[in-house]
């Protein structure tokens, strides 16, 4: 994919990148990694998408390199001119030690920080969040979010994940689990149930694993939508029981954090019909409203936020 375009703003001008440097951003996924290069304005100027490898030594590494030197080419500029990279990852990654960790869906070295391994890789400075985080900072910045001083972000896809932006600030916790809303300990037996969980009782119930072992007649998720759009009454029932299994972490987000606004995305959050029937089971579990706005971004948010976090943090070094 290419294309000159700012965030919520005007068309960029590649040969401009290159004399004031770029940055990149990456998502890395379970099963694609999506990847974009930007100006310092955050106007981006290609993006690239790319299935995930897997196997031993973390192929992904060496894939994640080539992929920065694939969208300089792409975008006309010189690999040098790249400041900084800022990857996403779904994986909890301290602010103490850098090393990420409870990351179900993605193998990844869990010994040595990942930013130093990438960084050795391309020679600058390389930054490591977790994906779900950079979403938030992405919306709060450039999307639904944008203007407001609490931001929260809540994927459902693969797994389910939240991200917490406060006054223009990532809110990672002591160590970098905040956020790790797969954990919530949520319907009957819990104390049985948690310590065989894999992914965690609220991934169980609203993760693709959780929705595909209690429906294992369907091919997956983006089946399930597909005939609810299509008018399937079973299908819309399905993700009815879905959406009400999902609000119940919304409703712990807004009554343990009382943000702002809460984002829906990932791979099926945005869905319409999803975000309605969220809406629509909030409703009785607080005795309050809560703002919830579909995401602005869709599929690229986590992209977008890992973009321009790295225009915010490269700004930053240049002006102290």
């Amino acid at each position: 994919m290419h294309g000159n375009q700012r965030i919520g703003g005007t068309e960029a001008q590649a040969g401009s990148a290159g004399k004031a440097g770029a940055v990149v951003g990456i998502d890395l996924g379970g099963t694609k990694i999506l990847a974009g290069i930007a100006d310092l304005e955050g106007r981006v100027l290609a993006t690239l998408r790319q299935p995930t490898e897997h196997g031993p030594g973390a192929p992904v590494l060496d894939q994640m390199a080539r992929i920065v030197v694939a969208l300089a080419a792409e975008a006309g500029l010189d690999v040098k001119a790249v400041r900084r990279v800022v990857i996403g990852v779904p994986s909890a990654v301290s602010p103490q030690t850098g090393l990420a960790s409870l990351s179900p869906n993605l193998a990844l070295p869990e010994d040595r920080p990942l930013a130093e391994l990438m960084a050795k890789r391309l020679h600058l400075p390389v930054d490591v969040e977790n994906d779900v985080n950079l979403a938030a900072f992405g919306e709060a910045v450039a999307g639904a979010g944008r203007g407001l001083d609490s931001v929260a972000f809540l994927s459902f896809g693969t797994g389910v994940g939240m991200g917490l932006v406060i006054a223009g600030q990532m809110l990672r916790g002591a160590f970098g689990r905040a956020g790790e809303i797969a954990y919530l300990p949520t319907g009957a037996g819990v104390h049985d149930r948690a310590p065989v969980s894999e992914n965690g009782l609220f991934e169980d119930e609203v993760g693709t694993r959780g929705v595909l072992s209690r429906h294992p007649e369907l091919g997956g998720v983006r089946e399930l939508f597909e005939r609810a759009d299509a008018g399937d009454a079973a299908a819309r029932d399905t993700i009815d029981d879905l959406a009400r299994r999902s609000s119940v972490g919304v409703a712990a987000i807004h009554a343990l954090v009382d943000p702002e606004v809460t984002v829906i995305g990932g791979g099926f959050g945005s869905q319409p019909w999803f975000f309605e029937r969220i809406r629509h089971h909030l409703a009785p579990l607080l005795p309050f409203d809560c703002r919830l706005e579909p995401s602005r971004h869709g599929a690229e948010a986590g992209m977008l936020g890992a973009v321009l976090n790295a225009v915010h943090k490269e700004t930053a070094s240049v002006s102290t």
